[in-house]
Order: C-alpha cells, then sequence, then structure tokens
C-alpha cells in the first residue's frame, strides 16, 4: 500500500521519509508532499551535514544535476539561452575531463535541455506556453528524462532514477510533481529535493509564478546504512 508524507519544508520531508523507511524498511511507492520547498533552514541543513550524513560538496552535486544553481546565478543576466548552452558545454568537457564519469545520463538538467537526439529543449517550450497562453493549465506541462534514443527499459543498472517532471498551475502557484524509478534515501534523496525546489523556483521566475509544492513519488526506495541515518537523526535538535 503506498505511504504518504506530508511535511513543510525539503529538511523535515527528508527525516520523516528516513523515519518511515527505519520503521518499515526498504519499499515501494512512497509519496512525499512538500508543503513549502523553499523553506530551507540553513542551521538545520548545518545539522545534518555535522552528523556526517553528506558533505555541503556532495549535497551540491546531487542538487545540481538536477539544477546548476550556481552556473545560473552566474550567468543570469544574459540570455537563458546562452545559460542553457554553456551548461551543455562545460558538461561535456567535464565527461572529457573525468573518464569514469562517462554515461549518458549523469546530469539531468542536460535531459530537460536538450533530450534526444535532436536535443529538444523541454523546459524552455515549457515557460514559453505557459508565458504566452492566456489560461492556467494544471495537467500539460510535462519533462521526460528517459528516452529511447538511449536507453534500455530493462536494464538492471544504469539507467536514469529521475523519469518524469510535471509542472501544475493551481492558483496563482506553480506546482512540480516527480517521479523516481529507484530512489536513495542515503546519498541521494535530500539532494534530490533541493535540486527540485531550485529547479521549480528557476520556471517560476522565468513565468511570473509563486513557488508552490512539490510532490515527489519514490516508486522503489531504500536506505543504506540504517544505522548511521538513525543516529544522524536522533542528533537533530529540531
Amino acid at each position: 500500500m503506498p505511504k504518504l508524507i506530508e511535511s513543510q519544508n525539503c529538511l523535515t520531508a527528508w527525516k520523516a521519509a528516513c523515519l518511515h523507511i527505519l520503521h518499515s524498511g526498504d519499499g515501494f511507492n512512497l509519496i512525499v508532499h512538500i508543503i513549502n520547498p523553499g523553506n530551507i533552514n540553513n542551521n538545520h541543513l548545518d545539522e545534518i551535514i555535522t552528523a556526517n550524513i553528506t558533505t555541503h560538496s556532495q549535497l551540491q552535486d546531487v542538487a545540481n544535476t538536477i539544477f546548476p544553481f550556481k552556473l545560473y546565478q552566474r550567468n543570469k543576466a544574459n540570455n537563458v539561452n546562452v545559460f542553457y548552452d554553456l551548461h551543455e558545454k562545460l558538461y561535456h568537457r567535464g565527461k572529457t575531463l573525468h573518464k569514469k564519469n562517462r554515461s549518458r545520463w549523469g546530469n539531468y538538467f542536460l535531459r530537460f535541455t536538450k533530450f534526444g537526439v535532436n536535443k529538444e529543449n523541454q523546459i524552455q517550450k515549457i515557460i514559453n506556453d505557459i508565458n504566452s497562453r492566456p489560461n492556467m493549465q494544471s495537467a500539460c506541462y510535462i519533462m521526460h528524462v528517459s528516452s529511447v534514443d538511449y536507453d534500455s527499459n530493462t536494464r538492471i543498472i544504469g539507467n536514469p532514477c529521475l523519469q518524469y517532471v510535471q509542472f501544475a498551475q493551481v492558483g496563482g502557484n506553480l506546482n512540480l510533481t516527480a517521479v523516481y524509478r529507484n530512489h536513495d534515501f542515503l546519498t541521494k534523496a535530500l539532494g534530490n529535493y533541493i535540486g527540485l525546489t531550485r529547479l521549480l523556483a528557476f520556471v517560476c521566475d522565468k513565468t511570473n509564478s509563486q513557488l508552490g509544492s512539490i510532490t515527489c513519488h519514490s516508486i522503489h526506495y531504500y536506505l543504506n546504512n540504517k544505522r548511521k541515518v538513525k543516529d544522524c537523526i536522533d542528533s537533530l535538535t529540531w
């Protein structure tokens, strides 16, 4: 039976999901609804990092696969297409320099902006259509991550974990839903939540929308090193 967790922000959502896994074990169909994803307390985040669950660098690396926050901050004054092209250039340069990391799916943002063999810009099309349509739409703004051009639908290891992202206009808010086929709550989930928040904030900024909620469906979820995570959660003051 699916488990629904509703929480205020990315940090409390991650904590609540981990507590569920610690109590009930790894499983299937965990739905986490984050009401106010942008409300992240940096002191609370520092407590997680201090507990050695992750480092600031590792957390940002995970988040940046979904949205390259610092790159955007440095280039937000430029035309957005310059930002997209620069990201692709730097990504491929990094693949060349780091020979052990040459998989095609290692960066979700590249799939949002240069999808498939034709390099379709999924995210900019959504931004353009939100801005040009007179009526709000609740179920038509979608982005795919897997592509039949270079992904297998039966491979055991190697396919992207994030499969699908949808934006929904609800009132003046823009909400985001994400589906993960496989979700690691030790090293990935918290960074994923932060990255999804930054992605949503980017689209909101470009469409004059209010930042809404995030709902994340983890089809298969797991937590390696449960003792380490329990010790971390026990040490938190919030």
